[in-house]
């Protein structure tokens, strides 16, 4: 292939990236410009694939060798910025944005990177003009953008008027417009005003989060006893929250530093720091993750001293399968025995990050980690007996749910305790604990539609209590809204045992549809086939389950046999 032939290929591959990126400016370039630009597009394209793949750092590099390329190409311009941000280049993003004609300037996130610039520096009236105000407040990011705008009215306005400013703010969730009344509120030293959304906010067990800023502020005002009973009593309602639980510990220890170093409720850019982390957390609830690490990038630039927050950005990386969540969780754990248990334990369970040598290394760092642990030993129990359980090692799983019997914690033992002690007590034979485990899960929480599954479901497979058992699956699919292949394949499976074929074969061919990767429900749908003399499918269904991934040898045998057979 000649030199000028390769350059071509190359210039196509460009455009027809840029076709499918949505490019929103065409490029007018000449044959002859486009063939000198090869060296610029090559680096385009790595760029915009390494900011694909997540190689942020590695992104900036071929955009900034780019830079040629942006008074032809905006889409170049926004992917440039875009990974100078997450990179958490704000000053470098700014002083490019600025470099651009006013045209280029104007979108939503030029002006969000220049305005938020602006404000970091103590820019607010000339950050207020470049931040587009939303007439009204359609969706989540027009929300963010009259936050902001409300942080900074009521920064530079009289008492009165930042009061009327703040009522009168309308949200489409009164959640977020209780949570920032409480901080702008706090920011602006209104001691009264604060106090009242405070109490709205602790009356909220839901907002733990925001519990540990009223404990922040209490600390700041020397009263570590009030900030201990919030603590306490929201780890009462959530025992998982892992900030809550690290402030437990902290407080436990007396350690201050740990609270009023993150969070400075009198600079603004500590607010709208928590103001960005709080949408971050939204779009990544709503599978945004470009837009969720976007907005952690800025909340991380106004605050960086709130490194709990990082567990976001860990998260996201978990998510996406970024190698990168190795070297973030080195700083998670650096933040308390809390922090570092979490993000060994997500990294042990995560399917792809770490392959299997690497797991047990993180395993056996686990397990002895356990036995010196002062505090929340139950959950951590809880955490190595369900990976186990995870790994069919249900000897080992049931041996360590036992040994929760033993621990006084702050934890609770709750319907789940239970309903996976009663798991692996099945999965090895023991019927009789089995059952009494799942009749006690059901009994704490009757609603949970699949302990209610596997307990019928057991019954079903011994014969026994069928009438009972197709009941409550009736129970178990109307409270699993009919969703769920499993739990409509169990209900299926009773009236077939009940033989009523007729009703069995609508269920089970229900079951098929919604769940085409489970052996046993296309098992039992050939049967129903089969019974209500419909062979040729039968057959063919029984044959798609022998091609499924993962089937043991013993289950094929089985199939193979009714190849042969059909079924009494």
């Amino acid at each position: 292939m000649g030199k000028k032939t390769f350059i071509h290929l190359v210039i196509l591959s460009f455009l027809i990236f840029i076709n499918l990126k949505d490019a929103k400016a065409s490029i007018f370039l000449s044959k002859e410009s486009l063939l000198n630009s090869s060296d610029y597009i090559s680096n385009y394209l790595k760029g915009a694939l390494s900011e694909k793949n997540n190689n942020y750092f590695q992104s900036k590099n071929y955009f900034a060798k780019t830079k040629k390329l942006s008074s032809e190409h905006l889409e170049y311009s926004r992917q440039y910025v875009s990974s100078l941000v997450l990179n958490e280049k704000i000053s470098d993003a700014f002083t490019y944005i600025q470099s651009l004609d006013q045209a280029a300037q104007e979108n939503y996130l030029f002006n969000l990177v220049q305005s938020i610039f602006l404000i970091k520096n103590g820019n607010y009236l000339q950050a207020k003009k470049i931040l587009r105000y939303p007439e009204d407040n359609k969706n989540l990011n027009d929300e963010l953008l009259s936050y902001i705008h409300l942080w900074l009215d009521t920064s530079f306005s009289k008492k009165q008027e930042s009061i009327l400013k703040i009522e009168q703010f309308k949200s489409n969730f009164q959640n977020i417009k209780l949570i920032q009344s409480m901080l702008i509120y706090d920011y602006l030293d209104f001691k009264d005003l604060y106090k009242q959304k405070a109490n709205l906010v602790l009356n909220q067990q839901q907002l733990g989060r925001y519990h540990y800023f009223h404990v922040v502020h209490l600390l700041k005002n020397n009263n570590f006893i009030a900030a201990k009973k919030i603590i306490k009593k929201q780890l009462d309602y959530n025992a998982s929250n892992l900030l809550i639980k690290q402030s437990f510990i902290e407080l436990e220890n007396k350690n201050i530093n740990f609270f009023i170093n993150s969070f400075d409720s009198r600079n603004i850019d500590n607010g709208l720091s928590e103001l960005f982390y709080l949408f971050a957390n939204l779009m990544q609830q709503q599978e945004n993750l470009e837009l969720s690490k976007l907005y952690f990038s800025i909340s991380h630039y106004l605050n960086p001293d709130f490194s709990s927050n990082y567990v976001l950005k860990f998260e996201n990386y978990l998510i996406e399968n970024n190698s990168d969540a190795l070297e973030l969780a080195t700083k998670i754990s650096s933040i308390g025995s809390e922090f570092e248990w979490y993000a060994n334990y997500q990294l042990l369970t995560h399917p792809t990050i770490l392959n299997e040598s690497k797991k047990q290394i993180i395993l056996q760092k686990l397990e002895n980690e356990i036995k010196k642990i002062k505090f929340f030993k139950f959950s951590k129990t809880m955490n190595l007996a369900n990976y186990h359980r995870s790994k069919k090692n249900y000897d080992i799983a049931l041996s360590l749910y036992k040994d929760i019997e033993g621990i006084k914690d702050i934890d609770r033992v709750d319907w789940r305790y239970y309903y996976f002690r009663g798991i692996c007590n099945e999965r090895l034979g023991n019927w009789i604990e089995s059952e009494s485990d799942l009749l006690k899960s059901i009994s704490l929480s009757p609603k949970q539609y699949t302990v209610i599954n596997y307990l019928a479901y057991s019954w079903l497979e011994r014969k026994t209590n069928i009438l009972k058992a197709k009941k409550m699956l009736e129970e178990a699919v109307s409270l699993s809204q009919w969703e769920h292949g499993y739990i409509i394949d169990s209900l299926g499976w009773a009236y077939f045992l009940l033989e009523d074929y007729t009703k069995a074969e609508k269920l089970l061919q229900l079951a098929y549809e919604k769940t085409p990767y489970e052996f046993e429900v296309y098992d039992h749908y050939g049967d129903v086939l089969w019974k209500n003399n419909k062979k040729i499918q039968a057959r063919y269904v029984w044959k798609k389950a022998i091609k499924l991934d993962g089937v043991e040898k013993e289950k094929i045998d089985k199939l193979n046999q009714k190849f042969l057979d059909g079924i009494n």
